[in-house]
């Protein structure tokens, strides 16, 4: 009789579920299976709980789960546990930078220490798609035609279509004049736009690739050819007139103003 009520009071100590906060919001009970989206390789995924619960326990009024971690992980992937008494539990999963695209499955372990609230640890499985095509960027325009000394600009937009955040390092190479290196943060499921910008003084031809690659891995890469065209023309001498002082003779002066007002006007 004494050892059924033991089993009763276990079983119901175990029967409620825990608060996920990060990557989304869900009540889990123990034995669930949750799905947290699709990643790249080597992308590290942040998963909280919220320690505190509400049922269960000694007196069935609940208590405060101490610690979390991953255990079963998938060949070359890696974790962080929990700090002790955190609140929320913070437990990181990062995938193999080399991982093939596949679903991949570990299990996640809420735990009582030494059972001391009579919580009972809590288990569940976490499931994670990875896919290389977590990026897309675009370079606009593909080319471009500026006269001398006038700022040839390329905007880049760089989307990350992963369900976690990432840095991106965007580069430019083809000449060292112009050669270019810098990180990106875009976060899960959101865009960001930068500037690269371009001034040669001589008529030229420059080839230039910009290249994107994830700093969780070399994987995670995409690169774009761009060319710009320096070539002297009318209406570029217009607009040059607005980015800095040419050197004239005087009598050409009222000219030159009225063209630095058209370049106006035409842009």
């Amino acid at each position: 009789m004494i050892r059924s009520a033991l089993a009763l009071i276990l079983l119901v100590s175990l029967s409620f579920s825990i608060s996920l906060l990060t990557p989304f919001e869900a009540e889990i009970g123990n034995g669930d299976s949750i799905d947290l989206g699709t990643i790249g390789p080597g992308q590290t995924v942040l998963i909280e709980i919220n320690p505190i619960v509400t049922t269960g326990g000694i007196h069935g009024i609940g208590g405060t789960y101490d610690t979390a971690e991953a255990q079963g992980l998938p060949s070359g992937w890696a974790s962080k546990e929990s700090k002790l008494y955190q609140n929320p539990l913070h437990v990181t999963l990062t995938a193999d930078p080399d991982a093939p695209e596949g679903n991949y499955t570990a299990q996640m372990v809420v735990i009582d220490e030494f059972n001391g609230e009579q919580l009972g640890n809590i288990t569940f499985d976490v499931n994670v798609e990875i896919t290389h095509d977590v990026m897309d960027f675009n370079v606009t325009p593909e080319s471009l035609e500026v006269g001398p000394n006038q700022p040839a600009r390329f905007s880049i937009t760089i989307a990350n279509k992963g369900s976690t955040s990432d840095v991106f390092q965007v580069s430019a190479l083809g000449s060292k004049r112009w050669e270019f290196k810098k990180p990106v943060f875009v976060p899960a499921q959101s865009s960001k736009t930068i500037t690269y910008e371009i001034v040669g003084e001589e008529e030229e031809t420059y080839y230039t690739t910009i290249s994107v690659v994830s700093l969780a891995s070399n994987n995670i890469a995409s690169e774009k050819n761009v060319t710009l065209f320096i070539k002297p023309s009318l209406i570029g001498d217009y607009v040059a007139t607005n980015n800095g002082v040419l050197v004239f003779p005087i009598f050409q002066a009222p000219i030159y103003a009225i063209a630095g007002l058209l370049s106006n006007l035409l842009g």
